[in-house]
């Protein structure tokens, strides 16, 4: 639990950039005053910049929050705060250029816009080390210490507790180690006890109130690294890695220093708060211009299917989608009518199960494009993780099951980079990267990046 007075000086820093950014608007106004006569043109009245407040003033700290100002840091040095606050200055002044350019009626001076950039750079500097210095001193008190769990007993681990110790103004107390080789009899590292094994992560982290963990073990395998990742986001707990152990997981995530030692900074990645609706405007709009454009190639291919081997030309397969929900996936039918709906897929070009037109249609990823129609519906994307038969989801370890956070997709990672030519763990790494990193942008190169590997025909079979 948060102690009351770090969201007090939150509050308290909110304020004050408050009144710092009206300074800096309004002492521009009065630069720009006082060179009235060297420029030889007057400023509008001051008057007019003093209602405008409110609209400088909230986007100017929203952009700052934004960007993580107001939020706590532990390990973010002096120079990285201030790194921060320059990239939300810059986003401020664009956001106050674009209102004085679309409300023109505002009539705010060019340089009266640009001084009040540079003054509030100034001012919120001054700002950010003020209470930058004010938290490390409450952390450095020990009023404030965010109680850690470690797993790892070892020389990493050791190492990891004596850079904790010697920067107390981080603000971390350890409150014991974890370690599957330590027995019931295990010693103390480094003052600090040894409580169990990995499998009393989820047991001593409640009862001991742990907010982070930190993993300083590098013999850990990457399925019990995820299932730490996991038992993690479950309690709501940050995980941290002493050195990139996961190159999968660490893609796109915060290294963060303690002295010269580096961690990284593992668990739940949430996409922008509008990305759900933008993907799902941008599923139902490639989904209708597909259809439309691939319109007669769908018919040819049912007609041809048809001609060319007794059945029906598309086939239905259940699958599992989004939060374990079962659906119909559609395909054009490539192999005998008679083979079984669950059987494995082919692994090579010339299995006698596919016919020799459906051979043709897999090589050219056609016989997947009727799965527009579950675009459509809501049931798959065209970009996420390919959608399996429950039979394999059935089988699914609980880290696994973490595909099914985000919809299906007609195409994706494994299908541009490996398809089916890698093994089925390295499949799986790529669509947690997905997961973890997507974005309309990642969609949009995805599936540009799809028409290159179905050209190229590697792995499909």
């Amino acid at each position: 639990m948060r102690t009351p007075g770090l969201p007090f000086l939150r509050r308290l820093h909110v304020a004050t950039d408050c009144a710092l950014v009206s300074l800096g608007w309004l002492g521009a106004w009065a630069i720009r005053f006082a060179f009235d006569d060297a420029i030889g043109q007057r400023i509008n009245p001051f008057g007019r910049y003093v209602e405008a407040l409110p609209l400088v003033v909230v986007p100017w700290i929203a952009t700052c929050w934004i960007f993580g100002i107001y939020r706590a840091a532990r390990m973010r040095t002096l120079v990285d705060e201030l790194q921060t606050l320059l990239r939300g200055v810059a986003l401020g002044l664009l956001v106050v250029s674009a209102l004085s350019f679309f409300f023109r009626e505002l009539g705010f001076g060019r340089l009266v816009v640009v001084l009040s950039a540079a003054n509030n750079l100034l001012l919120q500097g001054v700002s950010r080390v003020a209470f930058y210095r004010a938290e490390r001193r409450m952390w450095r008190s020990g009023a404030h210490d965010v109680p850690v769990l470690v797993v790892g007993t070892g020389v990493a681990a050791i190492r990891l507790l004596q850079k904790l110790q010697d920067h107390p103004e981080i603000g971390y107390r350890v409150v014991g180690l974890l370690d599957d080789a330590a027995g019931p009899d295990a010693k103390d590292v480094a003052s600090h006890p040894v409580l169990g094994g990995l499998a009393d992560l989820r047991r001593i982290a409640q009862e001991r109130g742990v907010r982070e963990v930190f993993v300083a073990d590098p013999g850990l395998g990457h399925t019990r690294m995820l299932s730490l990742v996991l038992d993690c986001e479950d309690l709501g707990t940050e995980f941290r890695v002493v050195t990139n152990l996961f190159e999968v997981l660490t893609a796109g995530t915060q290294l963060d220093l303690v002295d010269d030692l580096p961690l990284v900074r593992l668990g739940r990645q949430r996409p922008h708060p509008l990305y759900d609706l933008g993907k799902r405007l941008f599923d139902v709009a490639g989904a209708l211009i597909g259809l439309g454009a691939l319109a007669p190639l769908l018919l040819f291919c049912a007609w041809r299917i048809r001609r060319t081997s007794p059945g029906p030309a598309l086939f239905a397969q259940e699958r599992v989608g989004r939060d374990g929900r079962r659906f119909r996936m559609w395909k054009f039918r490539t192999m005998l009518r008679d083979t079984p709906p669950a059987a494995v897929a082919p692994t090579s070009r010339h299995d006698p199960r596919v016919t020799a037109y459906g051979r043709w249609l897999r090589a050219a990823s056609i016989d997947e494009l009727p799965q527009l129609w579950n675009v459509l519906r809501g049931e798959m994307s065209l970009v996420g993780p390919r959608p399996e038969m429950p039979f394999i989801v059935a089988g699914y370890d609980e880290w696994q099951r973490r595909r099914l956070a985000v919809k299906p997709g007609i195409t994706g990672l494994w299908q541009i980079l490996g398809r089916k030519d890698l093994p089925m763990h390295q499949n799986l790494q790529y669509d947690f990267y997905y997961i973890r990193n997507r974005s309309l942008a990642l969609d949009a190169s995805i599936l540009l990046r799809t028409a290159g590997a179905v050209l190229s025909r590697r792995g499909a079979f």
